[in-house]
This record gives C-alpha cells, structure tokens and sequence, in this order.
C-alpha cells in the first residue's frame, strides 16, 4: 500500500526536508513522484487489460448466441423446422421473446414469417450490442496502451534523470 507522507513545500527546501520523496510504501521504503506516477500507469493498465478481457468474454458469449439464433432462424426461413418445441424454448428463454410474439407451431408460412420477425429484432439487438461491445474493447486497449506507454516513458525518463545526476556528481 502506498501512503502520502510530509513534504516541504517550499521549492529550495533545506537538505533534512524531504522535497523529492512524496510518498513511500507500507514497509517505508521511499518512492519518487515519478515512481509513483509510473506504477499507477502501469496499475491503471492493468486494470484496463482486465477490463478488456472481461468484455471480450462477454463478447464470445454474445457471439455464441447470435451464432445459434442465426442457425435457428435459417431453418425458419427455409421452412426447414423440425425442433419447433426446441426453437420455441430458445426464443422465449434465452432470447427473451414473449410467448404471445410467437406462433404456438410453425405450419403455415405465416407462423413461421412470425418467428423469423420476432428472432429478426432480438438479432438485431445483439449484433448492434456486439458493435458497441467491439467499440469500447478498441477503446479499453487504446487507454491500456497509452497507460503502459506512459508508465514506461517515466521509467525511462527515471532512469536517464539518475544518470544524469550520476555524472554531475
């Protein structure tokens, strides 16, 4: 955990005021300001990542339902149905369609225009869905990739700081 500890505000502070060590760990061990702005880079990236591979789960899932809906309603379409009761089931159970929007069986040309209609809107819905959810995976991995850019750009900058001071001294 990272604690803030006194600082002096003072930009020419005496040698004794810590001026530089902002903040230090539970153990006390002293970070910089670039430290610290560096790990919450990275931190920030982390969680993005996470964020990231949450949604693409979601998003496999989201592809595996518009795949089934989609092989059910090309039977429909095709008057090719011989699950009727198995279709029926998925529509109202998983896709959310209400019992009164579908035909009680899929004889006519008619009940089965009915179904197609009632699946077409729910698979319209998930592909737009699927759309956004691609959108904001994109924007997740750009925020993730400016964070560790970030992060690392300080590290890099740390590092060159401490060898600059190295020759000086």
């Amino acid at each position: 955990m990272i604690e803030s500890v006194q600082i002096a505000t003072n930009r020419y502070a005496p040698d004794s005021a810590q001026a530089i060590n902002m903040y230090k760990l539970d153990g006390g061990d002293s970070l910089t300001l670039g430290q610290l702005m560096a790990a919450v880079c990275i931190k920030a990236g982390a969680s993005m990542e996470a964020q990231t591979v949450r949604r693409m789960n979601t998003m496999n899932g989201n592809t595996d339902l518009i795949e089934t809906a989609s092989g059910y309603l090309s039977q429909l379409a095709n008057g090719n149905v011989s699950n009727w009761p198995e279709i029926s089931s998925f529509m109202t159970g998983t896709l959310g369609i209400t019992a009164a929007e579908l035909p009680a069986n899929v004889t006519t040309y008619a009940d089965r225009m009915k179904a197609v209609n009632a699946m077409k809107v729910k698979l319209e819905a998930l592909t737009r869905q699927a759309q956004e959810d691609m959108i904001e995976v994109q924007s997740l991995i750009n925020k993730r990739d400016v964070a560790f850019t970030t992060g690392t750009n300080l590290v890099k900058e740390i590092g060159a700081s401490s060898n600059n001071i190295a020759q000086v001294l």
